[in-house]
């Protein structure tokens, strides 16, 4: 038949493969395909007069203005790609099917030809509810129209429509932006829409999908939707779940519209003025509140905030990093702190450069903020000359008395019994202080053989520059404590090499040898296994041990250090003139090289790192106390002349400064191993 060879034409085409599902379960689809088989494809409205009195065409217009309006077969017609409106609502197209069963299409559908058919350019829902209604043919005004013109067209007559969905209408207004033929401003002129309400639609196609849903579903208010969309979609997801989302704690659902708004911008909004960095980039940012239409009413008050968090996060971050490393450069005295509430990121910002921040022991608000300076008086805050010269008298007074206490508390600090911190909070950093007690330690004195007893001696609390030093020399402890620790991990799963044994591994296993007894098992792995029984004796071993071979000895040698430096090497208070650590990172340099360097540098590098930073602090004290003792003796020495030093001849010139020690001390090549066997081990062979 007819028809069912279009159809077949049709589906190879891929004309009909968007059409709805919904099309296939109308009623009186056989009748439909009858009456398709006699009527042709396409016919002016004139010509149709035979099939308007066998089948009148409930859907023809009784007057159509434009001359091109024709009847086409829908089996003609294919979806429109440029339509904004891609979901139809099942209930409103049968009712739209029944109308048109009643009262016919009253207005046409725009297509554009397109090979052998037609393409949709607006009117797609009358022509699903046509097919409902069982229709086989709908009136339409046929346009040559290129794809820009044809999505214009499109758009503009789904936003004029009354019914048009708000997602729908955003989708349109993105697509119209997207074309490149359109601005908001074109946009705003256009349709008669003002510049906010065009962006508040904007931002709908922004929604999450669970609130998208909850919009199409009609579960929440276009109003509602339009001020949740102007958040990020974190800050979107966190709302819904928290006051959408079915059975959630605090319900908003039934909220008013700018009771929502109002707390959307108090909870959610980061706001400029809570922070200290320089905003002058942010006056003009487009993540500023105060520069976008859609917050006009929340920022009218001139409360600006920030959509950008991570800008903002880093900022701030930035801001902290230098404002701690200014006060530190400022006052070497000072120790930075934590209370708990510094960002993560600064902390490991400031340890990476080599600055160390204490955790303080105690709150906050345990440590001093020291001396306030009191504020001037201003003339016009007094009704008479009188008590404006008294408030001055008064208030030279509390300078005299603030300038007093800074004074002495610059005294303590420098003596060790105040101790200056700039703790770092989450947007700022405060000075505080902390009084330094001295300290009363139990000493055992032995003043003879049999007079030993237990004194209490007073610990004064040590300098600034004292306590830098002692700094210092406690990173040294914990870098060799890290690497101690992790070279451990080292030994934990390396193989023994049979290589042939150096100068140094033998000194090494020597002085081991006298520390530790290797077990029987070890001895198993390295090739000894006894004759009898199930571990070797004594003798055994010293028999052994006379006709080792280089491969055995090897070995032997080298598991045993291995066991012995990962149980003997301790954790704590090491540093490069340990002997035993020197000896283990040797070793593993040897045997082990790539590991051991890894494990070492990674450590060595944090100390030299943290070294030059407690550096500058010690110059800049020692700087200030030779400073202060040349301003002291300048105004005790009398005047004299300097003596002129004496040229120096080309053989006295001064030797250089020697170079400092390396981290690790090299073993001692002179120092020969004791290679003689003891006599009772000569009887016993």
């Amino acid at each position: 038949m007819q028809t069912t060879k279009m159809n077949t034409q049709s589906k190879k085409r891929g004309k009909n493969a968007n059409r709805k599902t919904v099309v296939s379960d109308i009623a009186g689809q056989e009748a439909r395909d009858a009456a398709r088989a006699e009527i042709p494809e396409e016919a002016p409205i004139e010509s149709q007069k035979t099939a308007d009195e066998e089948c009148p065409f409930i859907d023809q217009p009784t007057v159509h203005p434009e001359t091109d309006v024709r009847l086409l077969d829908l089996n003609k017609i294919i979806n429109s790609t440029y339509n904004p409106r891609k979901n139809f609502r099942e209930e409103t197209l049968l009712e739209l099917a029944e109308s048109i069963k009643q009262s016919g299409v009253l207005q046409p559908i725009c297509v554009r030809p397109r090979d052998e058919g037609f393409e949709i350019v607006y009117g797609e829902r009358r022509y699903w509810a046509a097919a409902m209604a069982g229709l086989q043919f709908i009136p339409a005004l046929i346009r040559e129209l290129s794809d820009a013109e044809a999505e214009d067209a499109a758009i503009t007559e789904n936003l004029q429509r009354e019914d048009v969905r708000p997602r729908e209408e955003a989708a349109a207004y993105k697509r119209a932006l997207q074309s490149g033929r359109h601005t908001i401003e074109s946009l705003v002129g256009k349709f008669g829409k003002s510049e906010a309400y065009i962006r508040s639609r904007l931002k709908l196609c922004e929604l999450i999908d669970a609130l998208a849903g909850m919009l199409d579903k009609e579960d929440i208010s276009v109003g509602v939707a339009t001020e949740i969309a102007k958040y990020p979609a974190d800050i979107q997801q966190e709302v819904y779940d928290d006051h959408f989302a079915e059975g959630c704690y605090s319900s908003w659902k039934t909220a008013r519209i700018k009771e929502i708004a109002r707390r959307l911008y108090e909870r959610y909004m980061t706001k400029l003025e809570s922070y200290n960095f320089d905003k002058t980039e942010c006056l003009s940012c487009q993540h500023n509140t105060a520069n976008q239409v859609l917050f006009k009413d929340e920022c009218a008050g001139g409360c600006a905030g920030c959509q950008n968090r991570e800008c903002m996060i880093r900022k701030n971050n930035e801001f902290l990093v230098q404002k701690a490393v200014k006060l530190l450069k400022g006052d070497p005295r000072t120790t930075l702190a934590t209370g708990g509430e510094t960002p993560a990121a600064v902390l490991d910002a400031l340890e990476k450069e080599g600055y160390h921040v204490e955790e303080l022991e105690y709150s906050v608000y345990h440590y001093d903020k020291g001396p306030q300076m009191p504020d001037a008086p201003q003339a016009e805050e007094f009704e008479s000359e009188e008590d404006f010269t008294e408030a001055k008298e008064e208030y030279e007074a509390k300078m005299a008395a603030f300038a007093e206490e800074t004074q002495r508390l610059e005294f303590d600090i420098s003596e060790g019994r105040v101790r200056k911190y700039a703790i770092i909070g989450n947007l700022d950093i405060e000075i505080r202080y902390e009084e330094i007690e001295d300290e009363e330690r139990e000493v055992t004195v032995n003043e003879g053989q049999d007079d030993e007893h237990k004194v209490f001696v007073t610990v004064v609390p040590p300098s600034p520059l004292e306590g830098l030093l002692q700094q210092d020399r406690r990173n040294r402890e914990i870098c060799y404590e890290h690497i101690t620790t992790d070279m451990k991990r080292v030994f934990l799963d390396v193989k023994v090499a049979n290589k042939p044994l150096q100068k140094e591994e033998q000194q090494m296993f020597y002085y081991a040898v006298m520390q530790r007894v290797m077990s029987n098992s070890k001895l198993r792995q390295c090739g000894f296994r006894p004759k009898e029984g199930s571990y070797l004796t004594d003798r055994e071993q010293f028999a052994a041990a006379g006709r080792i071979t280089v491969k055995q000895q090897a070995a032997l040698v080298r598991a045993f250090l291995v066991d012995y430096f990962r149980s003997a090497a301790p954790e704590y208070g090491c540093t490069d003139e340990t002997l035993l650590t020197g000896m283990m990172c040797r070793f593993a340099d040897m045997n082990f090289t790539e590991q051991s360097q890894k494990v070492q540098q990674e450590y060595l590098q944090v100390y030299e790192r943290r070294k030059a930073r407690l550096q500058e602090q010690i110059d800049a004290l020692q700087a200030k106390a030779e400073a202060e003792e040349l301003a002291v003796s300048m105004q005790e020495a009398p005047d004299f002349e300097p003596e002129e030093l004496p040229d120096l001849l080309p053989d006295e010139t001064p030797d250089a400064e020697p170079s400092p020690e390396p981290l690790i001390i090299p073993m001692d090549p002179n120092i020969e191993p004791d290679t003689r066997m003891p006599e009772e081990m000569k009887t016993a062979a």
